[in-house]
């Protein structure tokens, strides 16, 4: 009997030894001022246009805190409210690191104010990313409408954010230069060569843009100066008119 009460006490002994020292790991990596895996270097990687100490700021790290304490979802979460930054990811790096590994959005359109000379860029998600950086976009959105024209302000319609992501790469193989989302029920686009487009309302744009793509298949598109796909999944083909000489 007291060999089996003494192997019971030695299996709790070795239990609250092995509680005592999992508490005291935690502690050790949680309380602030144990300076074993304290935060020593942030590294930002994947960012072109926001700048490294914006998405710093933006992660709200400090001192005294540990590798471990750091809330890894928050700081994502808080560096993927700037406006570039289409999603991040919070990496710990064993002792002193944390690493912030970013993608940012594409720019997709340029918009102009409808009253001031402002020309903004429009990117992944229809989010505005300010003025400037309107090099890289050749695709111009017409009469969109905004929550704001300043940077971090969007799209209002997430369907015309969906459209001008979709014209990347062009219809027909050829590029789309304009958009024109100003009557959303008579949705228009403007390609090279001279090239109109009428896809009515913005509902069905997506389904009406894949039968362009599908009748460009059909026919020598370079022949026609206006698609009309508006009425009753037919087309109506315009050609091109001859050139008398």
């Amino acid at each position: 009997m007291k060999e089996g009460n003494a192997k019971r006490q030695s299996a709790v002994w070795v239990f609250v030894s092995g509680g005592v020292l999992i508490a005291a790991a935690i502690i050790a990596l949680y309380t602030p001022w144990f300076q074993i895996c304290d935060v020593r270097e942030v590294i930002v990687s994947g960012n072109q246009h926001a700048s490294a100490s914006e998405l710093v700021a933006l992660a709200q790290l400090h001192r005294n805190q540990t590798i471990f304490s750091v809330p890894a979802n928050l700081v994502r979460s808080r560096i993927e409210a700037h406006p570039w930054i289409k999603q991040a990811s919070v990496r710990r790096v064993f002792p002193h690191t944390i690493s912030l590994v970013v993608e940012e959005r594409r720019v997709l359109a340029w918009s102009q104010h409808p009253s001031e000379n402002i020309t903004v860029a429009v990117a992944e998600g229809g989010i505005i990313v300010g003025p400037g950086y309107v090099d890289s976009a050749s695709l111009e959105l017409v009469g969109a409408t905004t929550s704001g024209w300043d940077s971090g302000d969007r799209l209002v319609h997430s369907q015309v954010a969906d459209l001008i992501a979709s014209l990347q790469g062009g219809v027909c193989q050829l590029a789309v230069l304009s958009v024109d989302v100003t009557d959303l029920r008579s949705i228009e686009l403007f390609l090279e060569n001279d090239l109109q487009v009428r896809l009515g309302e913005i509902d069905r744009a997506q389904e009406r843009l894949r039968a362009v793509r599908a009748l460009c298949q059909e026919i020598e598109i370079d022949g026609y100066e206006l698609i009309d796909v508006r009425f009753g999944g037919e087309a109506t083909l315009v050609p091109r008119k001859a050139v008398r000489r």
